[in-house]
This record gives structure tokens, sequence and C-alpha cells, in this order.
């Protein structure tokens, strides 16, 4: 009877030995791995800036003012056959596609002087030497049809590094009366503004139409 506990007791510890020496031992098994590295997410950039100048200069060759840094078209002594001209140039600072649309916003209530000062915009631009060369063709209304949005006043879209110039010019017409001395236009003046939004300059796994309908 002791004989046979002392086996037992025997076979425990050599069971116990054998599997402190098998958590001591290192198993073989056939494994390899595959990494990915560097992937990338990052979002690009929508920048769009203005300038103006002179627009009875060539726009090849003339100085640019920050149009965010005051006023681009600046007189009060305006009179009948009164013209005032100038380039604009859009430019994308970004890394993303843009299009773009420039608007003229009234920034108080309107006078009827709006409905006697012509708009023209001329794209590209041009050097306009003479008002001669302000006719119907470029033409897009009255600045009361374009403070109203019935004309459009300029659109256009941009890749990365390109920039558009255009001509934009005022003329009060010469019949314009006697009523309209001494009016402004609106207490507040107007702003010529620059919009951007996203354009379809760009694909993903579906294509580029993804941006198609991105808002102003």
């Amino acid at each position: 009877m002791i004989s046979t506990k002392k086996s037992i007791f025997a076979s425990a510890v050599a069971l116990l030995l054998c599997f402190a020496m098998l958590l001591g031992t290192t198993f073989a098994w056939f494994t390899d791995s595959v990494t990915s590295a560097n992937n990338i997410i990052q979002s690009g950039t929508l920048d769009v800036e203005m300038y103006w100048a002179e627009g009875t200069e060539d726009p090849s060759n003339t100085s640019w003012n920050d149009a965010s840094k005051g006023a681009i078209f600046n007189n009060d002594k305006w009179e009948p056959g009164y013209v005032e001209v100038r380039h604009i140039k859009i430019e994308t600072k970004a890394t993303l596609a843009l299009q773009y649309k420039i608007t003229i916003v009234a920034n108080g209530e309107v006078t009827d002087l709006s409905d006697v000062i012509d708009v023209y915009y001329l794209d590209p631009a041009a050097q306009i030497a003479s008002r001669d060369q302000l006719t119907e063709a470029n033409k897009i209304g009255t600045l009361t049809e374009v403070l109203a949005n019935l004309a459009v006043t300029g659109t256009g879209s941009l890749a990365k590094g390109e920039n558009d110039t255009v001509t934009l010019a005022l003329k009060m017409q010469e019949l314009a009366g006697n009523e309209y001395q001494n009016t402004a236009l609106c207490d507040g003046g107007f702003s010529i503004q620059l919009l951007a939004t996203q354009a379809t300059g760009e694909f993903d796994s579906f294509g580029g139409d993804y941006d198609a309908g991105a808002q102003w």
C-alpha cells in the first residue's frame, strides 16, 4: 500500500517536472507578416485671393493691389458718361481645385442711381484704352439688375497654381438726368465679393464628381 502511494507520488512529481520543462520550451511554427507603412490622411486647402489694377493698363504688365485692403471703385464725383475700369485677378494659393464666382453686393438700401449705372464684364481681361471698347456684347446689365442677381457677374474655375484675370467696368449712362445729382448708390456703398468652393478637379475611388454639388 505504502509502495503504491510512493509510486503515485513519484509519478505526480515526474509529471510536474515534465510540465515545468515544457513551460521553458520554445515551440517552432511557420509565421510571416506584411506591413504597409506611412499611409496618409491629410485634408487639402482651398484658398483664393483677389487683386485689382487699372483697367486702362495692359493686364499682363501692371501693378496689382490687394483687393482685401480697400475699395476697388472709389470716386464721389460720378456724372453722366463717367467710366471706371478695373482688372480683377483671381488667384488660388490652394492645393485643391476650386470654382469661383464674383458678385456685387450692396451694403445698404439702394437708390435709383443703380438704374443708370451699366456694368461691363470681359473674360479674359482686356486693356480698355477707349470707351468705344465697352459695347453691348460685354455689357451684363445695369447695376440694379446685377445687385438683384438678374445678371451673372462672373464665374470660373482654377486648378492648383492657376489664376484668372477679368475686366470689370462701371459706366454712368449719358441719359441720366438732373434727378441723379448728389445721389449716393447706398449709404454703405457696395462690395465686390469673390466666393470660392470645391471643384471637380480631384478623384477618389469612384471618380471626380463627388464635389459636383458643392455649395457656395
